[in-house]
């Protein structure tokens, strides 16, 4: 059963179905692979998860063509530079513009975060992104084409943000610039493959613009070490098919119990 199938009286029952139009659950949208690090001083995790473009709007509060902008744009680069793998959001940086819709995507699917200094703010990117691997020198960028999003509504979405203006035309201005954002989503944007209106290639270097704030990301640190010989984790998948001694739990256990070495 779809969402569609679902009657008008239980839709509000469904977790944020409310929040994305029927028209845009379809099956066809573009969907990325993440993976993270197991715990907060985990290693990296060999299960990977699926983000769609219903958790990208739970993330950022609503649907809009911003969002979905930035989905197209995040799945042309993902196609281009990581083919299968997806995204390992513990080991990149990400560099977007200052854009509430545009950020969101930046951050949620890569991991990418201002307060790391591993999501960069740079508004001459406008619709894209660039991508740096954090263990390598690999970095890679996507673009808009210009001309893609109609001139008119980019001048509107700048109007309309004009302090001043009379709050009964805003009322009716809002609710056209709306339609005709969805208009566009609906006609031009969604026919189309990520790959036929954004961009990418491979960066020789990435210049980064200043971070706002750099600290130490500590659930990463550990990204790299190797699966435990002995000892399982009451939420760990069966790595190496190789049986574990309960003596070797029990001597981890005291070990870590003992706390750390003075």
């Amino acid at each position: 059963m779809t969402n569609d199938d679902v009657p008008a009286s239980e839709v509000a029952s469904i977790p944020g179905r409310w929040s994305l139009p029927s028209w845009l659950s379809d099956d066809a949208l573009p969907t990325f692979t993440v993976r993270d690090t197991r715990s907060a001083q985990g290693r990296l995790d060999r299960r990977n998860k699926t983000i769609t473009v219903a958790d990208l709007v739970l993330a950022h509060g609503h649907a809009c063509d911003g969002l979905l902008r930035g989905v197209w744009a995040m799945r042309a680069l993902a196609d281009f530079a990581f083919a299968d793998d997806g995204f390992d959001r513990s080991d990149l940086l990400v560099v977007s513009k200052n854009s509430p819709c545009l950020g969101d995507v930046a951050a949620y699917l890569t991991g990418g975060r201002t307060r790391f200094g591993t999501h960069r703010l740079d508004d001459r990117l406008g619709v894209g992104f660039q991508l740096q691997r954090l263990s390598t020198p690999e970095a890679w960028e996507v673009r808009e084409e210009p001309g893609f999003f109609p001139a008119n509504i980019i001048a509107w979405e700048a109007e309309l943000l004009r302090a001043g203006r009379d709050e009964s035309e805003m009322r009716e201005l809002l609710a056209i610039h709306e339609a005709a954002q969805w208009d566009w989503v609906r006609e031009v944007l969604l026919p189309s493959a990520p790959s036929d209106h954004y961009t990418t290639r491979r960066l020789d270097r990435l210049e980064l613009p200043a971070a706002l704030l750099e600290a130490r990301r500590t659930d990463t640190v550990n990204r790299l070490v190797p699966a435990p010989r002995s000892v399982i984790s009451p939420d760990d998948p069966d790595l190496d098919n190789e049986p574990r001694d309960p003596a070797d739990q029990i001597r981890w256990r005291r070990r870590y119990d003992a706390g750390p070495a003075a």
